[in-house]
């Protein structure tokens, strides 16, 4: 498999195999071939020659997490350190994304970092493996998983949530509860950080099965840096939560 630089476009080098996905550039500008971009809820790098122009649809290519990645289209003044997370800040009309080394309002965790180019303060490219590529649809290589979480009515979750041990990069894809006792007013939220992803559900009725279906924020579906938990309304609220994600 060859790879090859393409110096005007961040020197990422390209690999033409591979899941791909048709997303719509929002960004007011073109995308660049061998741009990095995360539209349409994907992260990967622009695979249409030599650009997806503003508001046209195009591929965008998904990385593979068993292959390490370099990219030139990085935040100069930040420190890149090995085994850190590394984080991506979409672009705009104005300016490419990049790639960054700690989370900020807009920002996306997608690797690991595994070297970098330069030094701190003054760095010119970074190496990384990217996490797993997901999304709410099935892609070549992903795998749906499933974490259960038994809440008791002995337990007190309505403070502070029960935390669940989703790895970073994983994307949520639902979320199904199932009420083991009967409270009136009675709800479970998942949370991302302390922002909610979805509607609270019901724990009112015992055996009452609901799913994530409203106000669900896509943005809080990946998994980044701050914990995933499930927060109830009482300390009585009781019952079994599956969270799936890939």
């Amino acid at each position: 498999m060859s790879m090859t630089p393409y110096d005007y476009n961040h020197d990422f080098q390209i690999r033409e195999d591979g899941a791909q996905v048709v997303v719509t550039n929002n960004l007011g500008r073109a995308a660049l071939f061998g741009e990095l971009v995360y539209l349409g809820g994907y992260f990967g790098y622009v695979a249409e020659n030599p650009s997806i122009a503003n508001g046209a649809t195009g591929r965008i290519q998904l990385l593979d997490e068993s292959v390490e990645i370099s990219s030139a289209q990085v935040e100069a003044t930040d420190t890149f350190t090995a085994g850190n997370i590394l984080y991506f800040l979409p672009g705009g009309s104005g300016a490419a994304g990049t790639l960054v080394d700690a989370p900020a309002t807009g920002t996306i965790p997608i690797g690991k970092i595994t070297g970098e180019f330069g030094t701190g303060g003054a760095q010119t490219a970074v190496k990384f493996r990217p996490f797993a590529s997901g999304a709410s649809e099935a892609v070549p290589g992903s795998t749906l998983k499933v974490i259960r979480a038994d809440l008791l009515a002995s337990e007190d979750f309505h403070t502070v949530g029960k935390v669940l041990a989703i790895p970073v990069g994983s994307r949520i894809v639902d979320v199904v509860a199932i009420a083991t006792a009967a409270n009136s007013g009675g709800t479970v939220q998942l949370l991302n950080g302390s922002s909610a992803v979805h509607t609270a559900l019901v724990f009112t009725t015992d055996g009452a099965v609901t799913r994530m279906a409203a106000a669900v924020d896509d943005t809080k579906l990946l998994v980044g840096a701050d914990a995933m938990s499930l927060l109830t309304h009482a300390a009585a609220d009781a019952g079994i939560v599956y969270v799936y994600y890939i």
